[in-house]
Order: C-alpha cells, then sequence, then structure tokens
C-alpha cells in the first residue's frame, strides 16, 4: 500500500494515526516462497515536526506458512514488525536519509509494503523449527521421528574406517 504524504505537510506539529492495509502475499527467502497466512494491518501514527521532519511508527506482525527445517512438517512463523523511519520535508518533497540506503518515498508516497517487506526479511529465522526439540526424520527411513519410532540403525560409519571394523570382529583373531 502507498500512502500519499501531501496530507501531513499543513499538519505541523501533530500526530495522526491510520490504519494501513498489507499488501504481501508471501515472501520470497533463499529461493523459496513463503505463503502469509494472516490478514492483520499495520496502524501507524505520522507525526510532522516543525515541518521539516515527518516521523513514521508503527508496529504489527505477519504470519507465514512455512516448513520445519527437520521433519518438513508445516508450521506456521509469526514475524514481529516495527517500523520507525524519518523523512525530510524540504520545499515540499519528501526523502529519506537512513543508514539502509533504502528510500520508500517516490512521488510523494510512501511505500508500507516495502517498509514492512524489509523488517520481515531481517526478522527472518535462520532456522525454522516446529518445536525445539524436534528429532526430525529417519536418515534410514524417512520417518517423521517426532510421531513414529523406527527400529533403523543410524549409526553414521566413516567409509575409510569400515576395513578396520572386520579386523576386530569375533570371526577374526589379532
Amino acid at each position: 500500500m502507498k500512502i500519499d504524504l501531501s496530507q501531513f505537510l499543513e499538519k505541523e506539529d501533530q500526530t495522526v494515526t491510520c490504519d494501513a492495509a498489507i499488501d504481501i502475499k508471501s515472501v520470497s527467502v533463499n529461493g523459496m516462497d513463503f505463503p502469509r497466512t494472516d490478514s492483520r494491518s499495520v496502524t501507524l501514527t505520522f507525526y510532522n515536526s516543525e515541518g521539516h521532519t515527518l516521523y513514521v511508527s508503527g508496529k504489527t506482525s505477519l504470519t507465514f506458512t512455512a516448513g520445519c527445517d527437520r521433519c518438513l512438517e508445516q508450521v506456521d512463523v509469526d514475524i514481529p514488525v516495527e517500523i520507525s523511519q524519518e523523512i525530510k520535508i524540504t520545499d515540499e518533497v519528501f526523502s529519506m536519509d537512513n543508514d539502509e540506503g533504502l528510500d520508500y518515498v517516490a512521488e510523494g508516497f510512501l511505500d508500507i509494503d516495502g517498509m514492512i517487506m524489509a523488517e520481515v526479511h531481517l526478522g527472518w529465522p535462520s532456522k525454522i523449527l516446529c518445536k525445539d526439540d524436534c528429532l526430525g526424520l529417519c536418515p534410514v527411513c524417512g520417518k517423521n521421528r517426532n510421531l513414529f519410532t523406527c527400529d533403523c540403525d543410524t549409526e553414521v560409519r566413516d567409509p575409510r574406517m569400515m576395513q578396520f571394523l572386520d579386523v576386530f570382529s569375533n570371526s577374526k583373531e589379532v
């Protein structure tokens, strides 16, 4: 969603609050798309400080569906989003001066979805788990070890050491 910033020019030293719909359907992280499962909006607060700076702030959270990194079960991932931006006003022209080098203002409109998407990417977890003690999939039979138990031999043997197993077996003398 884009918000017309010209409506805040005349409101010096005033605070204006408005709800904005979020038009994000999914997020792409590391080449994978994760669909959004909620329909929350964001409540934004605009404060025009003496006609020189417009402060924008707001909080919300977005929920996406992703697969657990260990067992592949679908899990909801809740990403908190906090917006805090300063927009400079010079001769009725809006511009952003931030450390990230990102500019969400174009032709007098503020790109809310762009700001929120940047926060989602920053808040995306490096590992998604269905639960902290997820057991994952059995490497032999592929069963979900959270739901089923199996009698598979999951001992990992170094193939370079396999020839020494014969030396120490019961059938051979050393």
